[in-house]
C-alpha cells in the first residue's frame, strides 16, 4: 500500500502545481455532463417510451458516463510508449519493483486524483441536472465493486496496448481506434440495451462493457439480482484473463528489450 500511496501523493502534487488545468478539467467535465443531459432530455420529449428506462435513469446514465471517463481512462499505454520511444524504459526496468505492479501503482495514483475532478461536477449535476442516487446501500456497494473491476479491466487493456509499443514503436493510430472502440462497445454514450441484436451480441462478448455499461447499469438499477451478479462475474472473469494475458505479453516484450539493449 505504501507504493500506491506514494504515487497517489505524487499525482496530487502534480495537480496542485497545475491548478489551472485542475479547475478547467472540472469545468469541461460539467459541460460534457450538461451536453449529454440535454441530448437525452430532448430525445425523451420525442419518444419517452422507446429507451427501456425512465428519463431520470437515462440522464443519470449519460451524466455518469461523462464522469467515469475520467476515472476509467488510465493513461499507462502512453507512459510505456513514451518510455520505449525515448529509451528511458531501462530506468523503469532497473527499479527493484515488478514493472507490472509499478504501472498499476502509477495508474491508481493518477486515477484517484483524476476522480477528484469528477466529484465536484457530479455534486453540481445532482443539484442542477437532477441525477439520481443509487436505490439502496447494496446497489451502491455493487456499483463501487463494479467500478474497481472496470478500472482493473481497462488498466490491463491499456497495459497490453502500451506493451505493443515494444514491437511497433508507435501506437498512436492503434490507440485512436482502440479508444473509439472502447467507448462505443463499452456503452459510454449509448446504452448497450439499445444496440441492434448483431452489435449487442458482439458487445456482450467483448470486455469493454466492463468499463462503463456494467457499472452504470448497476447504478441506475437496470441490472439487479442474479443479472447483477452475473455481470460482476463477467467483469472478474475478463480481469483474470487480461491479467494473465498482459503478464505473458510483457514477458515476451521484456525479452525483446533485453536482446535490443544487449
Amino acid at each position: 500500500m505504501k507504493i500506491f500511496w506514494a504515487f497517489t501523493r505524487q499525482a496530487f502534487q502534480y495537480a496542485s502545481v497545475y491548478r489551472f488545468n485542475f479547475f478547467v478539467g472540472i469545468l469541461l467535465t460539467f459541460l460534457q455532463m450538461y451536453g449529454i443531459y440535454w441530448v437525452w432530455r430532448t430525445l425523451y420529449t420525442q419518444k419517452p417510451d422507446a429507451f427501456g428506462v425512465n428519463m431520470e435513469q437515462m440522464i443519470t446514465y449519460g451524466v455518469l458516463g461523462m464522469a467515469m471517463q475520467i476515472f476509467m481512462w488510465s493513461r499507462v499505454q502512453w507512459y510505456i510508449a513514451n518510455q520505449v520511444k525515448s529509451g528511458a524504459i531501462d530506468t523503469d526496468l532497473m527499479k527493484p519493483l515488478d514493472f507490472h505492479i509499478h504501472m498499476l501503482a502509477r495508474s491508481t495514483g493518477e486515477t484517484v486524483i483524476s476522480s477528484v475532478l469528477a466529484l465536484p461536477s457530479l455534486i453540481i449535476s445532482y443539484f442542477i441536472l437532477g441525477i439520481s442516487l443509487p436505490a439502496d446501500i447494496g446497489t451502491a456497494v455493487a456499483f463501487i465493486v463494479s467500478v474497481v473491476l472496470g478500472f482493473l479491466v481497462i488498466f490491463h487493456l491499456n497495459f497490453i496496448l502500451g506493451t505493443l509499443a515494444v514491437f511497433t514503436l508507435d501506437i498512436r493510430h492503434i490507440s485512436w481506434a482502440y479508444m473509439s472502440t472502447v467507448r462505443f462497445f463499452g456503452g459510454q454514450l449509448v446504452p448497450l440495451w439499445l444496440f441492434p441484436p448483431a452489435l449487442l451480441l458482439i458487445a456482450n462478448i467483448l470486455p469493454f462493457q466492463s468499463t462503463f455499461a456494467i457499472p452504470m447499469s448497476i447504478y441506475i438499477g437496470k441490472l439487479t439480482g442474479a443479472d447483477m451478479f452475473r455481470a460482476l462475474g463477467f467483469q472478474f472473469g475478463w480481469m483474470v484473463v487480461l491479467v494473465l494475458g498482459s503478464r505473458l505479453l510483457w514477458t515476451q516484450a521484456h525479452r525483446r528489450l533485453v536482446v535490443q539493449g544487449g
